[in-house]
Protein backbone atom coordinates (compact mmCIF):
# COMPACT_ATOMS: atom_id res chain seq x y z
CA UNK A 1 0.00 0.00 0.00
CA UNK A 2 1.22 3.31 -1.16
CA UNK A 3 0.74 6.89 -0.33
CA UNK A 4 -1.64 6.52 -3.74
CA UNK A 5 -3.99 4.55 -1.99
CA UNK A 6 -3.30 5.75 2.01
CA UNK A 7 -3.84 9.75 0.88
CA UNK A 8 -7.12 8.72 -1.28
CA UNK A 9 -8.96 6.41 1.70
CA UNK A 10 -8.45 9.11 3.97
CA UNK A 11 -9.43 11.93 2.15
CA UNK A 12 -12.46 9.55 1.43
CA UNK A 13 -13.41 9.70 5.51
CA UNK A 14 -12.88 13.44 5.40
CA UNK A 15 -16.06 13.00 2.85
CA UNK A 16 -17.86 11.13 4.56
CA UNK A 17 -17.72 13.43 8.01
CA UNK A 18 -18.18 16.35 6.01
CA UNK A 19 -20.83 14.90 4.18
CA UNK A 20 -22.67 13.65 6.88
CA UNK A 21 -22.09 16.96 9.05
CA UNK A 22 -23.59 18.96 5.75
CA UNK A 23 -26.53 16.97 5.22
CA UNK A 24 -27.54 17.26 8.81
CA UNK A 25 -27.84 21.22 8.33
CA UNK A 26 -29.02 21.08 4.81
CA UNK A 27 -32.19 18.87 6.24
CA UNK A 28 -33.05 20.87 9.27
CA UNK A 29 -34.41 23.46 6.60
CA UNK A 30 -35.75 20.82 3.78
CA UNK A 31 -37.37 19.03 5.92
CA UNK A 32 -41.11 20.28 6.81
CA UNK A 33 -41.77 18.88 10.36
CA UNK A 34 -38.33 20.94 11.97
CA UNK A 35 -39.20 24.17 12.89
CA UNK A 36 -37.95 27.43 11.57
CA UNK A 37 -36.26 28.23 15.43
CA UNK A 38 -34.95 24.62 15.51
CA UNK A 39 -33.37 25.34 12.07
CA UNK A 40 -31.97 28.43 12.85
CA UNK A 41 -30.42 27.72 16.30
CA UNK A 42 -29.23 24.22 14.84
CA UNK A 43 -27.01 26.00 11.80
CA UNK A 44 -25.61 28.59 14.45
CA UNK A 45 -24.70 26.39 17.18
CA UNK A 46 -23.17 23.75 14.35
CA UNK A 47 -20.91 26.80 12.73
CA UNK A 48 -19.84 28.04 15.44
CA UNK A 49 -18.76 24.78 17.05
CA UNK A 50 -17.14 24.46 13.81
CA UNK A 51 -15.35 27.75 13.45
CA UNK A 52 -14.45 28.24 16.79
CA UNK A 53 -12.69 24.94 16.73
CA UNK A 54 -10.60 25.67 13.76
CA UNK A 55 -9.89 28.92 14.84
CA UNK A 56 -8.18 28.01 18.14
CA UNK A 57 -6.36 24.98 16.23
CA UNK A 58 -5.23 27.81 14.06
CA UNK A 59 -4.11 30.03 17.26
CA UNK A 60 -1.16 27.78 17.51
CA UNK A 61 0.90 30.41 14.73
CA UNK A 62 -0.65 33.10 16.04
CA UNK A 63 1.03 36.29 18.29
CA UNK A 64 -0.64 36.23 21.39
CA UNK A 65 1.34 34.77 24.44
CA UNK A 66 4.19 32.01 24.28
CA UNK A 67 4.46 29.10 22.17
CA UNK A 68 3.73 26.53 24.64
CA UNK A 69 0.58 28.68 25.72
CA UNK A 70 -0.65 28.74 22.17
CA UNK A 71 0.00 24.84 21.86
CA UNK A 72 -1.80 23.70 25.22
CA UNK A 73 -4.88 26.26 24.14
CA UNK A 74 -4.77 24.51 20.41
CA UNK A 75 -4.62 20.99 21.66
CA UNK A 76 -8.23 21.09 23.29
CA UNK A 77 -9.79 23.09 20.57
CA UNK A 78 -12.70 20.75 19.99
CA UNK A 79 -12.84 20.86 24.36
CA UNK A 80 -13.44 24.44 24.31
CA UNK A 81 -15.34 24.53 20.64
CA UNK A 82 -18.44 21.96 21.95
CA UNK A 83 -18.48 23.62 26.01
CA UNK A 84 -19.02 26.59 24.15
CA UNK A 85 -21.37 25.50 21.80
CA UNK A 86 -23.81 23.75 24.24
CA UNK A 87 -23.57 26.74 26.70
CA UNK A 88 -24.80 29.21 23.58
CA UNK A 89 -27.50 25.95 22.70
CA UNK A 90 -28.69 26.07 26.78
CA UNK A 91 -28.74 29.86 26.42
CA UNK A 92 -30.87 30.13 23.65
CA UNK A 93 -33.08 27.99 25.24
CA UNK A 94 -33.26 29.63 28.29
CA UNK A 95 -34.05 33.11 26.40
CA UNK A 96 -36.60 31.84 23.76
CA UNK A 97 -38.33 28.38 25.41
CA UNK A 98 -38.00 25.09 24.14
CA UNK A 99 -40.82 25.56 22.14
CA UNK A 100 -39.08 28.25 20.24
CA UNK A 101 -35.62 26.61 19.98
CA UNK A 102 -36.49 23.09 19.36
CA UNK A 103 -33.20 20.99 19.22
CA UNK A 104 -32.77 17.82 19.04
CA UNK A 105 -30.35 16.12 21.52
CA UNK A 106 -28.00 12.99 21.58
CA UNK A 107 -30.24 10.05 22.41
CA UNK A 108 -29.80 7.26 24.73
CA UNK A 109 -30.99 3.92 24.78
CA UNK A 110 -33.54 3.28 27.18
CA UNK A 111 -34.06 0.66 29.90
CA UNK A 112 -31.28 0.56 31.77
CA UNK A 113 -27.58 -0.23 30.86
CA UNK A 114 -27.70 -4.02 30.60
CA UNK A 115 -30.57 -3.63 28.06
CA UNK A 116 -30.27 -3.91 24.14
CA UNK A 117 -31.02 -1.18 21.68
CA UNK A 118 -34.10 -3.46 21.17
CA UNK A 119 -35.02 -4.40 25.19
CA UNK A 120 -33.33 -8.19 25.73
CA UNK A 121 -36.48 -10.15 25.23
CA UNK A 122 -36.45 -9.28 21.60
CA UNK A 123 -32.87 -8.72 20.97
CA UNK A 124 -30.57 -11.03 23.54
CA UNK A 125 -26.93 -9.94 24.14
CA UNK A 126 -25.84 -13.16 22.80
CA UNK A 127 -26.56 -13.75 18.77
CA UNK A 128 -28.43 -17.30 18.41
CA UNK A 129 -25.90 -18.69 15.91
CA UNK A 130 -27.88 -21.78 15.31
CA UNK A 131 -31.21 -19.27 14.37
CA UNK A 132 -29.68 -19.09 10.70
CA UNK A 133 -30.63 -21.12 7.55
CA UNK A 134 -28.03 -22.18 4.98
CA UNK A 135 -28.48 -19.43 2.10
CA UNK A 136 -27.85 -17.05 5.52
CA UNK A 137 -24.63 -18.64 6.36
CA UNK A 138 -23.52 -18.15 2.47
CA UNK A 139 -24.71 -14.43 2.66
CA UNK A 140 -23.14 -14.09 5.96
CA UNK A 141 -19.76 -15.56 4.32
CA UNK A 142 -19.61 -12.77 1.25
CA UNK A 143 -20.75 -9.97 3.46
CA UNK A 144 -17.85 -11.08 6.25
CA UNK A 145 -15.29 -10.99 3.25
CA UNK A 146 -16.17 -7.55 2.42
CA UNK A 147 -15.93 -6.36 5.89
CA UNK A 148 -12.76 -8.03 6.08
CA UNK A 149 -11.40 -6.15 2.99
CA UNK A 150 -13.27 -2.79 4.78
CA UNK A 151 -11.28 -3.80 8.26
CA UNK A 152 -7.80 -4.54 7.02
CA UNK A 153 -7.48 -1.58 4.85
CA UNK A 154 -8.62 0.55 6.82
CA UNK A 155 -6.65 -0.50 9.76
CA UNK A 156 -3.29 -1.15 7.88
CA UNK A 157 -4.21 2.43 5.99
CA UNK A 158 -4.63 4.36 9.26
CA UNK A 159 -1.64 2.80 11.16
CA UNK A 160 0.72 4.21 8.41
CA UNK A 161 -1.30 7.69 8.33
CA UNK A 162 -0.43 7.70 12.11
CA UNK A 163 3.40 6.49 11.63
CA UNK A 164 3.69 9.48 9.09
CA UNK A 165 7.27 10.48 8.97
CA UNK A 166 6.01 14.21 9.33
CA UNK A 167 4.74 13.17 13.13
CA UNK A 168 8.72 12.37 14.01
CA UNK A 169 7.58 8.86 15.83
CA UNK A 170 10.53 6.97 17.16
CA UNK A 171 8.97 3.94 18.46
CA UNK A 172 8.16 1.16 15.94
CA UNK A 173 4.56 0.04 14.41
CA UNK A 174 3.22 -2.88 16.31
CA UNK A 175 1.11 -3.50 13.27
CA UNK A 176 0.73 -7.26 13.57
CA UNK A 177 0.09 -7.00 17.39
CA UNK A 178 -2.80 -3.94 16.80
CA UNK A 179 -3.91 -6.51 13.69
CA UNK A 180 -4.64 -9.55 16.12
CA UNK A 181 -6.39 -7.24 19.06
CA UNK A 182 -8.73 -6.06 16.60
CA UNK A 183 -9.14 -9.47 15.10
CA UNK A 184 -10.15 -10.58 18.73
CA UNK A 185 -12.27 -7.64 19.44
CA UNK A 186 -14.43 -8.19 15.92
CA UNK A 187 -14.64 -11.95 16.84
CA UNK A 188 -16.25 -11.21 20.71
CA UNK A 189 -18.02 -8.35 18.90
CA UNK A 190 -19.66 -10.06 16.74
CA UNK A 191 -20.87 -12.68 19.12
CA UNK A 192 -22.63 -10.25 20.88
CA UNK A 193 -24.14 -7.88 18.28
CA UNK A 194 -22.10 -5.06 18.41
CA UNK A 195 -20.76 -2.48 15.75
CA UNK A 196 -17.13 -3.62 14.91
CA UNK A 197 -14.36 -1.48 16.49
CA UNK A 198 -12.22 0.02 13.50
CA UNK A 199 -9.26 1.82 13.91
CA UNK A 200 -11.17 5.24 12.62
CA UNK A 201 -8.53 7.01 10.91
CA UNK A 202 -10.37 10.69 11.77
CA UNK A 203 -9.80 10.53 15.28
CA UNK A 204 -6.55 8.44 15.55
CA UNK A 205 -4.74 11.12 13.28
CA UNK A 206 -6.04 14.09 15.46
CA UNK A 207 -4.96 12.09 18.69
CA UNK A 208 -1.59 11.38 17.19
CA UNK A 209 -1.39 15.62 16.01
CA UNK A 210 -2.78 16.48 19.60
CA UNK A 211 0.77 14.59 20.91
CA UNK A 212 2.74 15.95 18.83
CA UNK A 213 5.48 19.09 19.62
CA UNK A 214 5.60 22.03 17.88
CA UNK A 215 8.64 24.36 17.86
CA UNK A 216 10.92 24.29 19.99
CA UNK A 217 8.72 22.16 22.67
CA UNK A 218 11.04 19.06 21.96
CA UNK A 219 13.40 18.45 23.99
CA UNK A 220 17.03 19.10 22.34
CA UNK A 221 19.24 16.63 23.30
CA UNK A 222 22.47 17.72 23.88
CA UNK A 223 25.42 17.21 20.73
CA UNK A 224 28.50 16.11 21.13
CA UNK A 225 31.85 18.03 20.46
CA UNK A 226 32.57 16.00 17.16
CA UNK A 227 28.67 16.46 15.79
CA UNK A 228 29.43 20.80 17.00
CA UNK A 229 32.50 20.55 14.84
CA UNK A 230 30.98 18.67 11.93
CA UNK A 231 28.31 21.08 11.91
CA UNK A 232 30.44 24.26 12.05
CA UNK A 233 32.88 23.01 9.14
CA UNK A 234 29.43 22.22 7.00
CA UNK A 235 28.43 25.64 8.03
CA UNK A 236 31.09 27.31 6.78
CA UNK A 237 31.36 25.36 3.32
CA UNK A 238 27.78 26.41 2.59
CA UNK A 239 28.81 30.03 3.34
CA UNK A 240 32.30 29.33 1.50
CA UNK A 241 30.28 27.92 -1.14
CA UNK A 242 28.19 31.30 -1.85
CA UNK A 243 30.31 33.39 -1.57
CA UNK A 244 32.57 31.71 -4.30
CA UNK A 245 29.62 32.04 -6.07
CA UNK A 246 29.08 35.93 -6.09
CA UNK A 247 32.67 36.78 -6.60
CA UNK A 248 32.92 34.27 -9.52
CA UNK A 249 29.50 36.40 -10.93
CA UNK A 250 30.93 39.81 -10.37
CA UNK A 251 34.01 38.63 -12.17
CA UNK A 252 31.87 37.62 -15.76
CA UNK A 253 32.23 39.96 -18.55
CA UNK A 254 28.27 41.20 -18.79
CA UNK A 255 26.21 39.49 -21.46
CA UNK A 256 23.60 40.42 -22.88
CA UNK A 257 19.95 38.80 -23.09
CA UNK A 258 20.93 36.89 -26.91
CA UNK A 259 24.54 36.36 -25.63
CA UNK A 260 25.37 32.76 -24.12
CA UNK A 261 28.33 32.08 -22.24
CA UNK A 262 31.44 30.21 -23.72
CA UNK A 263 32.13 26.74 -22.81
CA UNK A 264 35.15 27.83 -20.98
CA UNK A 265 33.53 30.66 -19.21
CA UNK A 266 30.48 27.82 -17.81
CA UNK A 267 33.26 25.62 -16.52
CA UNK A 268 35.13 28.96 -15.09
CA UNK A 269 31.90 30.00 -13.38
CA UNK A 270 30.56 26.63 -12.13
CA UNK A 271 30.03 26.04 -8.64
CA UNK A 272 29.13 23.10 -6.47
CA UNK A 273 27.08 24.40 -3.99
CA UNK A 274 26.44 20.75 -2.80
CA UNK A 275 30.11 19.09 -2.12
CA UNK A 276 27.57 17.09 0.41
CA UNK A 277 28.40 16.24 4.40
CA UNK A 278 31.76 15.04 5.15
CA UNK A 279 32.98 15.12 1.34
CA UNK A 280 30.52 13.01 0.25
CA UNK A 281 29.50 13.08 -3.89
CA UNK A 282 27.02 15.94 -5.05
CA UNK A 283 24.26 14.74 -6.03
CA UNK A 284 23.15 18.26 -8.08
CA UNK A 285 24.73 19.46 -10.78
CA UNK A 286 26.91 22.75 -10.94
CA UNK A 287 25.52 26.06 -11.24
CA UNK A 288 25.58 27.29 -14.52
CA UNK A 289 26.75 31.17 -15.83
CA UNK A 290 23.96 33.28 -14.50
CA UNK A 291 23.14 35.82 -16.83
CA UNK A 292 21.85 38.63 -14.32
CA UNK A 293 21.20 39.53 -10.77
CA UNK A 294 17.54 38.30 -10.39
CA UNK A 295 18.76 34.71 -11.38
CA UNK A 296 22.10 35.40 -9.39
CA UNK A 297 19.55 35.74 -6.20
CA UNK A 298 16.89 33.35 -7.01
CA UNK A 299 20.32 30.93 -6.71
CA UNK A 300 21.80 32.10 -3.73
CA UNK A 301 18.10 31.67 -1.96
CA UNK A 302 17.80 28.11 -3.22
CA UNK A 303 21.29 27.34 -1.98
CA UNK A 304 19.91 29.16 1.62
CA UNK A 305 17.30 27.08 1.65
CA UNK A 306 18.33 23.20 0.75
CA UNK A 307 21.40 24.78 3.62
CA UNK A 308 18.63 25.15 5.81
CA UNK A 309 17.00 21.64 5.41
CA UNK A 310 20.50 20.08 5.20
CA UNK A 311 21.47 21.58 8.91
CA UNK A 312 18.01 20.95 10.42
CA UNK A 313 17.81 24.18 11.78
CA UNK A 314 14.48 24.55 13.51
CA UNK A 315 12.19 26.97 11.73
CA UNK A 316 8.43 28.16 12.34
CA UNK A 317 5.97 25.82 14.02
CA UNK A 318 6.16 22.64 12.95
CA UNK A 319 6.27 19.08 14.59
CA UNK A 320 9.57 18.12 16.10
CA UNK A 321 8.26 15.67 17.99
CA UNK A 322 5.67 13.32 19.81
CA UNK A 323 4.78 12.63 23.05
CA UNK A 324 4.53 8.61 22.07
CA UNK A 325 2.76 6.97 25.06
CA UNK A 326 -0.57 4.71 25.52
CA UNK A 327 -1.83 6.45 28.62
CA UNK A 328 -4.39 9.09 27.07
CA UNK A 329 -5.73 6.58 24.53
CA UNK A 330 -6.38 4.47 27.66
CA UNK A 331 -7.74 7.12 29.47
CA UNK A 332 -10.15 8.56 26.47
CA UNK A 333 -11.60 5.23 25.97
CA UNK A 334 -12.11 4.75 30.39
CA UNK A 335 -13.94 8.40 30.00
CA UNK A 336 -15.94 7.00 27.13
CA UNK A 337 -16.80 4.15 29.09
CA UNK A 338 -17.47 5.99 32.01
CA UNK A 339 -19.50 8.25 31.10
CA UNK A 340 -21.86 5.51 29.17
CA UNK A 341 -22.29 3.90 32.35
CA UNK A 342 -23.12 7.06 35.32
CA UNK A 343 -22.98 10.33 33.02
CA UNK A 344 -26.28 9.37 30.58
CA UNK A 345 -28.05 12.13 31.72
CA UNK A 346 -25.47 14.68 30.92
CA UNK A 347 -24.90 12.86 27.22
CA UNK A 348 -28.78 13.91 26.61
CA UNK A 349 -27.62 17.22 27.07
CA UNK A 350 -25.56 17.62 24.12
CA UNK A 351 -27.25 18.86 20.47
CA UNK A 352 -27.25 17.00 18.12
CA UNK A 353 -25.80 20.32 16.32
CA UNK A 354 -22.50 20.69 18.36
CA UNK A 355 -21.36 17.04 17.34
CA UNK A 356 -22.60 17.63 13.49
CA UNK A 357 -20.42 20.98 13.49
CA UNK A 358 -17.07 18.38 15.16
CA UNK A 359 -18.17 16.21 12.58
CA UNK A 360 -17.09 19.13 9.60
CA UNK A 361 -14.30 19.93 11.98
CA UNK A 362 -12.77 16.71 12.07
CA UNK A 363 -12.98 16.25 8.47
CA UNK A 364 -11.84 19.41 7.22
CA UNK A 365 -8.11 18.98 10.06
CA UNK A 366 -7.98 15.55 8.47
CA UNK A 367 -7.02 17.15 5.38
CA UNK A 368 -4.15 18.84 6.60
CA UNK A 369 -1.01 18.08 5.01
CA UNK A 370 -3.39 15.33 2.39
CA UNK A 371 -0.79 15.82 -0.87
CA UNK A 372 -3.71 14.38 -2.79
CA UNK A 373 -5.75 17.18 -1.19
CA UNK A 374 -3.18 19.90 -2.32
CA UNK A 375 -2.94 18.98 -5.60
CA UNK A 376 -6.66 19.10 -6.15
CA UNK A 377 -5.74 22.62 -6.04
CA UNK A 378 -2.75 23.21 -7.52
CA UNK A 379 -4.71 24.16 -11.34
CA UNK A 380 -5.68 26.96 -9.30
CA UNK A 381 -2.78 27.47 -7.37
CA UNK A 382 -0.85 30.73 -8.12
CA UNK A 383 2.76 29.36 -9.55
CA UNK A 384 4.66 31.23 -6.69
CA UNK A 385 2.54 30.02 -4.03
CA UNK A 386 2.67 26.79 -5.22
CA UNK A 387 3.48 23.88 -2.21
CA UNK A 388 7.46 22.92 -1.80
CA UNK A 389 6.80 19.57 -2.99
CA UNK A 390 9.42 17.58 -4.74
CA UNK A 391 6.54 16.33 -7.53
CA UNK A 392 5.77 20.65 -8.48
CA UNK A 393 9.40 20.64 -9.01
CA UNK A 394 10.44 17.57 -10.87
CA UNK A 395 7.31 16.26 -12.42
CA UNK A 396 6.21 17.62 -15.59
CA UNK A 397 2.91 19.45 -14.43
CA UNK A 398 0.57 18.09 -16.75
CA UNK A 399 1.39 14.35 -15.83
CA UNK A 400 0.72 15.65 -12.19
CA UNK A 401 -2.93 16.77 -12.61
CA UNK A 402 -3.12 13.39 -14.40
CA UNK A 403 -2.08 11.73 -11.65
CA UNK A 404 -4.28 13.79 -9.58
CA UNK A 405 -7.68 13.29 -11.88
CA UNK A 406 -7.23 9.74 -11.55
CA UNK A 407 -7.79 9.84 -7.70
CA UNK A 408 -10.49 12.10 -8.07
CA UNK A 409 -11.92 9.52 -10.47
CA UNK A 410 -11.50 6.51 -7.93
CA UNK A 411 -12.65 9.00 -5.00
CA UNK A 412 -16.26 9.89 -7.07
CA UNK A 413 -16.63 6.19 -8.04
CA UNK A 414 -16.40 4.75 -4.75
CA UNK A 415 -18.77 7.65 -3.49
CA UNK A 416 -21.57 6.69 -6.21
CA UNK A 417 -21.36 3.30 -5.10
CA UNK A 418 -21.68 4.31 -1.63
CA UNK A 419 -24.78 5.81 -2.51
CA UNK A 420 -26.44 2.89 -4.94
CA UNK A 421 -28.16 -0.02 -4.32
CA UNK A 422 -25.03 -2.02 -4.02
CA UNK A 423 -23.22 0.21 -2.03
CA UNK A 424 -22.02 -2.60 0.29
CA UNK A 425 -19.27 -3.94 -2.84
CA UNK A 426 -17.16 -0.56 -1.80
CA UNK A 427 -14.52 -2.22 -0.40
CA UNK A 428 -13.66 -4.25 -3.40
CA UNK A 429 -13.22 -0.82 -4.86
CA UNK A 430 -11.16 0.16 -2.37
CA UNK A 431 -9.09 -3.79 -2.67
CA UNK A 432 -8.40 -2.70 -6.50
CA UNK A 433 -6.56 0.54 -5.90
CA UNK A 434 -3.04 -1.03 -5.16
CA UNK A 435 -3.13 -2.85 -8.42
CA UNK A 436 -4.19 0.19 -9.78
CA UNK A 437 -1.74 1.60 -8.68
CA UNK A 438 0.74 -1.01 -10.14
CA UNK A 439 -0.73 -0.65 -13.24
CA UNK A 440 0.04 2.95 -13.88
CA UNK A 441 3.82 2.50 -12.46
CA UNK A 442 4.49 -0.23 -14.80
CA UNK A 443 2.98 1.02 -18.30
CA UNK A 444 2.16 5.45 -17.59
CA UNK A 445 4.78 6.87 -15.04
CA UNK A 446 8.25 6.39 -14.65
CA UNK A 447 10.25 4.94 -11.55
CA UNK A 448 11.72 8.60 -11.07
CA UNK A 449 7.91 10.45 -11.62
CA UNK A 450 6.51 7.79 -8.97
CA UNK A 451 9.36 8.71 -6.39
CA UNK A 452 7.86 12.11 -6.15
CA UNK A 453 4.55 11.34 -6.76
CA UNK A 454 3.90 8.15 -4.51
CA UNK A 455 6.84 8.24 -1.96
CA UNK A 456 6.23 6.37 1.41
CA UNK A 457 5.27 8.45 3.88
Amino acid sequence: VTRFTEELFSVLISVIFIYNGMFYFFALFSNADVSHGQAKAGILVGLLTFFVALSIRDSRDGRLFNQWIRNRVADFAPVIAIILGIGVAWTLIGHYGIQVVDLDFLSMTKGGLFETSLGTAKRPWLVDLTDIEAHGIALAVLGGFLGFILVYFDQNITVRLVNARQHKLKKGGGYDMDMMALCICTVLLSLVGCPWMVSATVPSLNHCRSLCLYGREAPQQEESEEDKQKLEADSKAVLENIRVALDRQATLPELSDASSPSPQQQQQAGVDLEAGRGGEPSVRSKIPTLKSNVDLVKEVHDTAKWAVEMLALPTGTGITGCVEQRVTAFTIHLIILLCLLFARPVLELIPMAVLRGLFLYSGYTNLSGNEFWERLWLPITDKNKRPDRSYVKVVSLWRVHVWTLIQVIMLVSIVALMESPVGFVFPVVIGLLHPLRIALGRWVYSKEELEKLDSHF
